[in-house]
């Protein structure tokens, strides 16, 4: 009996050193998959220059190695040991995604990335070649959809109880596969939506809603300069511009309000395109503004776009310079200046103001639809802004819609994204002049805690200082205001606070003391809303403690309103999301 014993004693020895030799080979081998996952995004994002066929290749040797040594029948009874059979069973899970995405999903997305290449897509002479990005939007959209299958199932391991290292590889593995998803993602949406919203099917009419952050309006400013465009198999071209403020004066909205954006944002909002601005939410912004434009030269558009300043000084600074027919250049480090400001002081006619602005645009939007020596750049820059809430985009049809919805491109007011709380801070300015572009902003998120049930308190920090330049009263009276709402020289804003979905506010300061605001409800999200009026100088302040449901365990991120001063959002680490 001793020697039996003995026998499958030295078994067990046996079996765990081997056991433990294959996991390490697989650890080793994930960590190198994640690398290489890693490498392979940059390359695909920029393949110019990159061997992203060598990436795959080594990705798909690694994922081989980490299943090859997580298999067989000594891993299958190790699966069902009491205490170790869940570390077994992830790292086995994880194993079995990984090779099955780099050897399925994987290799239709590197062969179809020269044809996403920004270089390829560039317009040339006025028109972009979308049907290559066509001829393959199936094929992405399978690999995407791969992505996200192994994603869900390695994001679905859990961590709780595995031993520290085998816990650190599938975190690792996890979070790189979501970024690899995000960018799937995009391919897929890009791919799907480009071609049609292109006019591969026929001609398309948008509108560009130029947005004037001198005058803030929740989603950055005033549209003062509205561009049509058309395109047509590719080629776009501005058909027309208008000033913002000939679209107004309708004696009753053009759509239907709630009685709360009755309350929050007054009529205004659907009887003058200037604006339909006032809510944060863009989609509905450009609802309106397509019946607004409908209303008054009887043409339907198929979508709405917006820009601002800054995202024209992201493109100017690619591109180069752009010389008006004034013979003004406009480059990217002066574009938000000029604009917003120098323009103002320098013409006295408000039609002139808003006809500068209207060409700026419509020269900027010429000069990237020519082409570019450097395509990607400019790819770049309006992914930054649209990033940063500058660049936003809705289509008509529903279903190029449903694509848009949830990506940064959207504008769509929501209360958490994915599982990130979202908090709103918005500006609605009451001055009737074009002093907020001497309005600052400054925000953090401070004290992030997890609770027991996996909700988060933290704090929202909000300061707004008001700083405009001595002499102020002397500018002209389109600067400065008429005197109707405010005297010269003082600034008068509305602050919206949408709280995040499902989350309540404990504690709420406004210039250092205790304070009340308007409440409301606008879709779903409790709002406080208050009004400040500004001396130059003048700083004001809130600050706000939340508590999210349990269900938003991710990064905190502060939606704002653009300003020209370069303020638009905050994200602050969760303290949740890897718990337990």
């Amino acid at each position: 009996m001793l020697a039996v014993a003995g026998l499958v004693l030295l078994a067990v020895v046996v079996v765990g050193a081997v056991l433990a030799v294959d996991a390490l080979r697989a650890r080793g081998a994930l960590e190198a998959t994640a690398t290489d996952l890693a490498r392979l995004r940059e390359q695909v994002a920029d393949p110019a220059g990159q061997d992203a066929e060598a990436t795959l290749a080594s990705a798909q040797r690694h994922a081989r190695t980490a299943r090859d040594h997580t298999d067989g029948p000594l891993w299958a009874l190790a699966g069902r040991v009491p205490g170790v059979g869940a570390n077994t069973r992830a790292v086995q899970e994880v194993a079995r995604s990984v090779d099955e995405l780099t050897h399925r999903a994987l290799p239709s997305l590197v062969e179809v990335t020269s044809v996403v290449d920004p270089s390829v897509l560039a317009p040339v002479d006025g028109r972009v070649d979308v049907a290559p990005l066509a001829a393959v939007a199936d094929r992405v959209a399978r690999a995407d959809e791969a992505v996200r299958a192994a994603h869900r199932r390695v994001a679905a391991v859990g961590t709780d109880g595995l031993v520290g290292p085998v816990a650190d590889a599938a975190r690792r593995l996890r979070d790189e596969l979501a970024s690899v998803a995000v960018d799937t993602g995009t391919a897929s949406r890009a791919a799907a939506l480009l071609p049609s919203m292109l006019g591969s099917d026929g001609p398309r009419d948008y509108l560009v809603l130029v947005q004037n952050e001198a005058e803030p309006r929740a989603t950055g400013g005033i549209p003062g300069a509205v561009l049509r465009l058309r395109a047509d198999d590719g080629r776009v071209q501005v058909l027309e511009q208008r000033r913002g403020g000939d679209l107004a004066g309708f004696a009753e909205p053009v759509v239907a309000l709630t009685p709360v954006e009755q309350d929050l944002f007054g009529p205004r909002l659907a009887t003058d395109m200037r604006d339909v601005t006032f809510t944060p939410d863009f989609v509905r912004s450009a609802q309106i503004a397509r019946e607004v434009w409908s209303r008054d030269t009887g043409v339907d558009v198929d979508g709405v776009l917006s820009v601002d300043p800054e995202t024209l000084a992201l493109v100017l600074r690619v591109t180069g310079p752009v010389t008006l027919d004034d013979g003004t250049t406009l480059t990217g480090d002066d574009a938000v200046r000029v604009l917003l400001n120098d323009v103002y002081v320098r013409m006295t006619d408000p039609r002139d103001q808003d006809a500068f602005f209207a060409e700026t645009a419509a020269a900027v939007f010429a000069r990237v639809v020519a082409g570019s020596s450097d395509p990607a750049g400019v790819m770049d820059a309006l992914a930054e802004a649209a990033r940063r809430g500058r660049l936003m985009v809705w289509s008509a049809h529903d279903d190029e819609q449903a694509l848009l919805r949830g990506t940064v491109l959207s504008g769509e007011l929501a209360g958490r994204v994915g599982d990130r709380p979202v908090v709103g801070l918005f500006l609605n300015d009451g001055t009737q002049g074009k002093v907020g572009y001497y309005l600052d902003a400054d925000v953090s998120v401070d004290d992030v805690r997890c609770l027991d049930d996996g909700a988060q308190r933290f704090v929202i920090r909000a300061g707004y200082t008001f700083a405009p330049p001595d002499g102020i009263t002397e500018l002209p009276w389109y600067v400065v205001g008429d005197g109707s709402v405010v005297e010269p020289g003082l600034l008068r804003t509305n602050l919206l606070l949408y709280l995040p979905t499902g989350a309540r506010m404990e504690h709420l300061e406004v210039d250092g003391r205790p304070a009340q605001v308007h409440a409301q409800v606008h879709d779903g999200l409790s709002v406080g809303a208050l009004t400040w009026t500004f001396e130059p100088g003048a700083r004001r302040t809130i600050e706000v403690q939340v508590v999210t449901g349990p269900d938003a365990p991710g990064p905190v991120l502060v939606r704002g309103t653009p300003l020209a001063s370069g303020f638009d959002r905050v994200s602050a680490v969760s303290s949740c999301r890897d718990r337990g």
